[in-house]
């Protein structure tokens, strides 16, 4: 018996399948010949999905059509059985473990596994397993030589996963590294993110078939909690720091590009038994083939073969840009120590512009104006000024899509991806290690630099504080700022503190709470600062309506919540510090 070996390196992108026919034609460029198969894979987990809460995926794949000559499949009427880790995951690349052999059967053979697999599996949860999704697609793959001589194995999947009645459809490009260095997997997926769209995908095939057997949707991503370890060194913080805000963004970017897979059901797979056979379905009274084939843009035909939707979910386009404030207020955070290359930098700045604009739309159609229009006299011409600026809004979502395409997003991630893993921080632009007191500092304790951090984020906030009342409007807004760059410094560090007595524990969760509503108090006047200059700009066919939003809005800045503010003002000079 063969068994793998238990360390698996792969990098994976998500390719729009309109970009698929271009990929295969690249490909064929290189004169190596593929292998094309046809794969049927099953997954097994118990019923209360024991093993993927764990970060554990075991399934059983056979090819149906094609030579079996790549790892992780059997031809014929033998099957092959695996066990996945969660391992790591970042930007696309992961690092796990890996157990594979094969077995006569569709279902797993525990007694073929080597105890270091066994040992993920409970002998209690082994005897629950049972089939509860299935994938079904076509991979075509290439052995070929990476950068530094390394080999890798590149795999384009498109077919469908499929779980009961539900499926999504799979298009991605997965790069395994067979030896050699990964950054070699890096080298080339920024050639194909510039030219086919890609963008680096950590979500296993295994987990959207946990999440379709689920019932689950696709939805915007928040920030998560990070958890660091106070005898971590500055540069290990500020890397789990980036690598956070980075997963948010990446996470948060396909619902803001607007191409997530069609919620809601679709057709489910043919039989494996069936494997040679084009399955079809009659949708509307047409008759669609499943799955969608490679190359059909999703603009570009209608029906069900249309691909899946715009994704018209504003809180996508928040939470993007929430991922990338976040990014840069860390950044900025360790500006003096960890330096981000100029040119990465200019591409942050692109993205964060592009999606700020729509932002400021769907802010004021969907929060400010619905807040208005209970005071308005004429519901009528309400509805019809709302119209127009609904129209506008649409207009600039569709400049932004445009432009953020044009950043090339998936690049730039990759990019971020290639520099932390190189550490890049530690080497100064021209190539040469960073000066020694830098990498002293970058070696030294976080939790102690975390300190000095907060109480100068502290400081700033605290002289803005001082002179609220007598602030002008601009000065207001970078108080806003600073406030927000402290509550996120604060909430990076959190976790650095949660050894300290209770009554540091309960300062620190009112530290928190006073700067988030003092940053939501200021906000709103900010809001109301965009909005008006929107509206000021806005087309001559609002009307009367235009104009009644203006003068509100008008009152609103000439109060501009000062009451609210400055006692929140009051209450954080008046606070303790927690650190």
């Amino acid at each position: 018996m063969t068994v793998s070996h238990p360390q698996e390196v792969e990098l994976k992108l998500a390719l729009p399948p309109w970009q698929a026919e271009a990929f295969l034609k690249r490909m064929a460029r290189r004169r190596v010949v593929p292998v094309e198969q046809e794969l049927v894979t099953r997954y097994f987990d118990t019923p209360d999905f024991a093993l993927s809460a764990a970060g554990v995926a075991l399934r059983v794949r056979r090819t149906l059509k094609g030579a079996s000559t790549l790892k992780g499949t059997s031809t014929g009427r033998r099957w092959l059985q695996t066990l996945k880790t969660e391992g790591e995951r970042q930007g696309g690349l992961s690092k796990r473990a890996e157990y594979e052999m094969s077995i006569p059967r569709g279902t797993p053979d525990w007694d073929r596994f080597p105890a270091e697999a066994l040992a993920y599996v409970p002998q209690a949860l082994r005897e629950q397993v049972g089939p509860v999704f299935e994938t079904r697609f076509t991979r075509t793959a290439w052995l070929i030589k990476g950068k530094g001589g390394a080999q890798i194995e590149v795999a384009l999947d498109v077919g469908a996963v499929a779980s009961g009645e539900r499926s999504q459809p799979i298009c991605e490009i997965e790069l395994e590294l067979k030896a050699g260095q990964p950054d070699a997997l890096f080298a080339l997926a920024l050639e194909w993110a510039g030219t086919f769209d890609c963008l680096p995908f950590d979500v296993s095939k295994a987990e959207r078939g946990v999440q379709l057997a689920h019932g689950l949707e696709a939805a915007p991503v928040k920030a998560v909690s990070l958890t660091l370890d106070p005898g971590m060194s500055v540069e290990s913080g500020f890397v789990a720091i980036v690598q956070a805000c980075l997963a948010q963004f990446q996470a948060n970017l396909p619902g803001v590009l607007g191409h997530l897979p069609a919620a809601g059901c679709t057709p489910p797979l043919p039989n494996p038994d069936e494997a040679t056979k084009q399955s079809t379905k009659s949708v509307n009274g047409q008759v669609a083939v499943y799955p969608p084939q490679a190359g059909e843009h999703p603009e570009g035909h209608e029906g069900a073969n249309a691909g899946p939707p715009p994704i018209d979910d504003i809180e996508y386009v928040h939470q993007a840009r929430v991922a990338l404030r976040r990014l840069r207020a860390a950044l900025r955070l360790f500006r003096r120590v960890c330096v981000l290359p100029d040119d990465v930098m200019d591409g942050l700045r692109t993205l964060a512009a592009a999606l700020g604009p729509s932002r400021d739309w769907d802010v004021l159609c969907s929060e400010t104006l619905p807040a208005i229009a209970p005071h308005y006299p004429d519901p009528p011409r309400w509805q019809a000024g709302m119209e127009v600026l609904q129209e506008n809004r649409e207009r600039v979502r569709a400049a932004m899509r445009s432009a953020l395409a044009e950043a090339r997003p998936g690049r730039w991630l990759l990019e971020m991806q290639r520099w932390l893993l190189l550490h890049g921080w530690r080497r100064v632009p021209t190539g040469e290690m960073v000066p020694e007191t830098q990498r002293l500092e970058q070696l030294s304790l976080l939790e102690h630099w975390a300190r000095r951090a907060l109480k100068q984020g502290h400081r700033r906030v605290k002289r803005g504080a001082r002179t609220f009342a007598k602030l002008q409007p601009s000065e207001r807004h970078a108080l806003r700022i600073a406030i927000k760059r402290q509550r996120y410094a604060a909430e990076f560090f959190r976790t650095l503190f949660a050894g300290l007595p209770d009554g540091h524990t309960q300062r620190q969760a009112k530290y928190l709470a006073t700067l988030r509503e003092a940053q939501d108090s200021l906000g709103r006047a900010n809001d109301a600062r965009i909005a008006a200059e929107l509206m000021a700009a806005a087309p001559p066919q609002t009307g009367p309506m235009a104009e009644f939003v203006r003068g509100w809005l008008a009152a609103t800045l000439a109060e501009a919540g000062d009451e609210e503010s400055a006692r929140l003002m009051r209450d954080f000079l008046d606070m303790r510090t927690y650190w």
